[in-house]
């Protein structure tokens, strides 16, 4: 019977293959019809095609209801199961069901249990809710540990530290075989957490520094592998929470030299450790990196030591070398600020002569910010404009205009008109550029403020000025405005510049209101004649070059 079935078989493939020849032959023997459309032309090779924009579904009620019931519910389930299973044992021990022993054997082994729970799932196919069982194992046996050591004492804190870590390393290498994010975040959050609790009394400083290390060295590296974008500035969020409360426990209370160094060790490594993730992420913007830097100088400002200027500096240093090798020009940034954190601490006594000094150090600052062509920061100029106008109120809050009180601020008005002369001469060669094009006025607006009161403070600290009494103060300044004004405008003429000719005028108009509305109150007659007629002269002279300028 079947060898009959395999003959017919045979016998219908060779009639198709003969009729698949007969229908070759008559195709070939027929020619092909001529086409009468055009043929489109072919497009330039530069011609770039436009991108389309995928339009994702929106999801459906039922997508929704799966989403909820499978992702989040196991992981709102996982917190909800830990909190209950630390409320469970508060209830045992003040009820004397179990001894203390017992509680805390019992918590760690139903802790590992239910992470091995969390395994078996996640064979299952069932990925979310062995993740959400694996947290609340971790967070379970993690609460026994403590309990153990701060509850019970049954050992000390150097022997929770590194049963804490074994559990941990378990938790990690699950979270490396499940490749989960989320795993990733519930354990940076018991990392700082449960050391926090651990040693609230009294806080062991160093060991939960090194905890901490320890602990999120290998998260960094557990993101990397993973390429969890989004558990990383989480993660540095915990990092930099444990650093904070260990700067917070340092400069309130009186700690030892070992707690003061391991907190600027933690900082450090904090900072090399997220610039390096950053890298390995190829992040365009590194802020948890950037916030680390701002973490060393609070550190190095906490710790209060005598040479702290000279470890801001080697830490600027190793800024500007993490900006080249990770090319990430922000962390120049850091650099930049750790420089000016070196001049505010330099070791010299407040309202001195050296204290002075400081205004030509923070100008040089600015100078190199605006100059510099070697490890700047975008928007580089806009922030030297900025810190320009930090350092402009910084001088004045500074400033004393008591005469009797003999000292002299001629150093630190040095330094402003040095920042100020910088501003101006920048302004000068790159006024054309076309990074002002946009805003050259408020550009303008804040070199006319910058130089009229750099030009205030050094009239006043002329000489003479000194020993003159309110009314003869007020007469030599509007004589200097101007006075100011004149050789502006006399500039803007000679360069042809309506920048110059304009800030002129403008600072000859100020100068107009302070003559009618201050100085005409309390002048003497012969003053008001000297410094009206003064003003009067300027302004016809002003007045002469323009109609001497203008088209016949």
């Amino acid at each position: 019977m079947d060898e009959t079935r395999l003959e017919q078989l045979e016998q219908e493939v060779e009639r198709l293959k003969a009729r698949l020849d007969q229908l070759e032959q008559r195709s070939a023997a027929v020619p092909e019809p001529a086409s009468s459309v055009t043929r489109p032309k072919v497009r330039p090779a530069f011609v770039k095609k436009g991108r389309s924009t995928a339009v994702q579904p929106k999801r459906t009620r039922d997508e929704w209801e799966q989403l909820l019931a499978t992702v989040w519910l196991p992981r709102i389930g996982a917190i909800f199961a830990a909190i209950g299973a630390i409320f469970l044992f508060s209830y045992a021990s003040l009820a004397g069901w179990i001894s203390p022993a017992v509680r805390v054997g019992s918590g760690l082994v139903i802790g590992l249990l239910v992470m091995a729970l969390g395994e078996f799932q996640y064979e299952k196919k069932r990925r979310e809710l062995g993740i959400g069982l694996v947290a609340t194992g971790t967070i379970v046996s993690l609460s026994a540990l403590f309990a153990g050591m701060a509850l019970y004492a049954f050992y000390p804190p150097l022997l929770a530290f590194f049963l804490e870590l074994i559990v941990l390393a378990v938790a990690y290498g699950l979270m490396l075989w499940m490749r989960s994010s989320a795993l990733l975040i519930l354990v940076s959050i018991t990392g700082f957490l449960l050391p926090f609790l651990q040693l609230s009394d009294e806080p062991d400083v160093f060991l939960f520094l090194v905890y901490e290390v320890v602990l999120f060295t290998v998260l960094f590296v557990a993101v990397v592998r993973l390429k969890a974008v989004k558990a990383y500035p989480f993660s540095a969020g915990m990092l930099f929470l444990a650093l904070l409360f260990s700067c917070i426990t340092v400069s309130v209370e009186v700690r030892p030299v070992l707690d003061e160094v391991s907190l600027v060790c933690a900082a450090l490594i904090a900072y090399l450790g997220t610039a390096y993730v950053g890298r390995r992420l190829a992040l365009s913007k590194n802020y948890p990196s950037w916030l680390a830097g701002l973490f060393v100088l609070i550190s190095l400002y906490v710790v209060e030591w005598s040479f702290v200027y000279g470890l801001s500096l080697v830490f600027a240093v190793v800024a500007y070398v993490v900006a080249n090798g990770t090319k990430d020009a922000w962390q120049n940034g850091v650099g930049h600020l750790a420089l000016v954190f070196t001049i505010h601490q330099l070791p010299v006594a407040a309202d001195s002569l050296s204290d002075q000094f400081r205004s030509i150090l923070y100008a040089l600052v600015l100078i190199g910010l605006w100059f510099v062509k070697r490890q700047q920061v975008p928007y580089q100029r806009w922030i030297g404009i900025a810190v320009y106008l930090l350092f402009i109120l910084k001088t004045l809050a500074d400033y004393e205009v008591d005469p009797w009180n003999g000292r002299s601020y001629a150093v630190m008005v040095f330094g402003l008109a040095l920042a100020t002369a910088g501003l101006v001469y920048l302004l000068v060669r790159t006024h054309q550029e076309h990074e002002w094009t946009k805003y050259w006025k408020i550009v303008l607006t804040c070199a006319a403020a910058g130089v009229f009161i750099t030009y205030t403070l050094i009239v006043m600290e002329l000489p003479f000025y000194a020993n003159l009494d309110q009314t003869d103060r007020s007469t030599t300044l509007s004589v200097a405005y101007i006075l100011l004004a004149f050789v502006l405008v006399a500039i803007g003429r000679i360069r042809t510049s309506a920048a110059w000719r304009l800030s002129g005028l403008l600072l000859l108009s100020v100068s107009a209101l302070k003559l009618l509305l201050f100085d005409l109150s309390f002048l003497s007659l012969i003053q008001k004649a000297f410094v009206f007629i003064g003003f009067g002269i300027v302004a016809f002279i002003i007045s002469r070059t323009y109609f001497k300028k203008r088209p016949s």
